[in-house]
């Protein structure tokens, strides 16, 4: 009896031993797994904030141009972010455009110039080290993909310059009749002459100068013409400089032109102009093909439709890009314009024009 008794607490033990051990192999073998996969889910966390960011700068940087597109297509190679908690660089990326965000995806040499939308795809290979034990593969493939693009935006809690031009011919959809390039005024003076016989004696931006565009100006009355925030010295200063708004403003609503501090204004005007890290070259062009710019001096401004009846009842009909020109072009006389350079459409936080050649645009992810 005592023999049978001992060969059967043996045989137990032996059994538990084998079943402690059978156990310990499984539990080793999820916590491996568990290590693996938790891995794997960092990895992917730190690829898909990778893309988020590629996608976004590399939307910013589209204007419409081929130096655009290339722009874009660079942003990832110069980027420093790693993953595999900052082991190792992103190597397998790709980056494609679109004029849809449905596609079709292509290549930076075969992308249109009116491309705004990009896709950045990182493919990362992080080893493996306990999952090799139950499947026959050292690495493993981590995918991650996202699309921005330049969006459109049509209402502003901040960001516009507090004046507003005139738009020139309301049946053109696109620049309500600005031309890129050409310079239009910000600030009427108080009495604004055309030029006269001998093409002299104007004191309006040239791109302002017709009967028409006179026959608005005059209709408005006051001395400040075109400033459309509060004028207390305060709100002149952070609307110019700090890109505040007192008012909530949507394509279609009606702006108030206001008068204001002359000095406050051209102060303000000065420092925004001199927070530009290009704050003397006198065109967008050479702006651009100097490349030393910030975009301080690149503003979002609303058109209005000169009123109905004229002088009354302004509204918004655009948002365009205007580029102010450096601080020595303008004056304290109450009896000069403030002109600046349209340049066509306006990206909120770049420092160029946008992909459209009008209206108010804004980065965001659409993937």
């Amino acid at each position: 009896m005592r023999e049978a008794k001992r060969f059967t607490r043996t045989r137990q033990r032996g059994f538990v031993l084998i079943a402690s051990a059978i156990a310990a192999v499984i539990v080793i073998g999820a916590l491996g797994m568990a290590v693996d996969l938790g891995r794997m889910f960092v990895v992917k966390t730190e690829s898909q904030n990778f893309v988020d960011s590629m996608s976004l700068e590399a939307a910013a940087e589209l204007d419409g141009t081929s130096a655009g597109i290339l722009r874009a297509a660079n942003v990832t190679s110069q980027s420093t972010q790693k993953y595999d908690l900052g082991q190792h660089p992103f190597q397998e990326v790709t980056t494609r455009f679109a004029l849809a965000p449905e596609g079709p995806w292509v290549e930076a040499n075969s992308a249109s110039l009116r491309s705004r939308f990009v896709r950045v795809t990182a493919t990362t290979r992080p080893k493996l080290y306990f999952m090799p034990i139950v499947v026959s593969q050292e690495r493993a493939t981590v995918v991650a993909t996202a699309a921005g693009a330049q969006v459109e935006k049509t209402s502003f809690r901040e960001g516009l310059f507090p004046f507003s031009p005139f738009a020139h011919d309301l049946s053109d959809p696109v620049h309500f009749g600005l031309t890129p390039g050409q310079v239009y005024t910000l600030r009427w003076p108080a009495n604004p002459k055309l030029p006269n016989a001998g093409g002299q004696g104007s004191n309006m931006c040239i791109g302002d100068r017709t009967q028409q565009v006179l026959n608005l100006a005059e209709a408005m009355g006051g001395s400040e013409r075109g400033f459309i925030e509060q004028t207390s010295a305060s709100v002149i200063r952070q609307t110019i400089i700090n890109d505040y708004q007192s008012v909530f403003r949507t394509i279609g609503d009606i702006i108030e032109m206001t008068g204001g501090a002359k000095q406050s204004m051209l102060d303000a005007l000065r420092t925004r102009i001199s927070q530009d890290t290009d704050s003397t070259t006198l065109t967008y062009g050479q702006y651009q093909a100097g490349g030393r710019g910030n975009g301080r001096r690149i503003v979002g401004v609303p058109i209005n439709n000169g009123g109905t009846p004229p002088g009354a009842n302004l509204r918004m009909v655009n948002i365009g890009a205007f580029f102010l020109r450096p601080t020595g072009e303008y004056g304290s006389g109450g009896n000069q314009a403030w002109c600046a350079e349209y340049i066509g459409s306006y990206v909120q936080g770049v420092n160029h024009k946008g992909v459209e050649d009008s209206g108010a645009w804004v980065v965001r992810l659409v993937k």
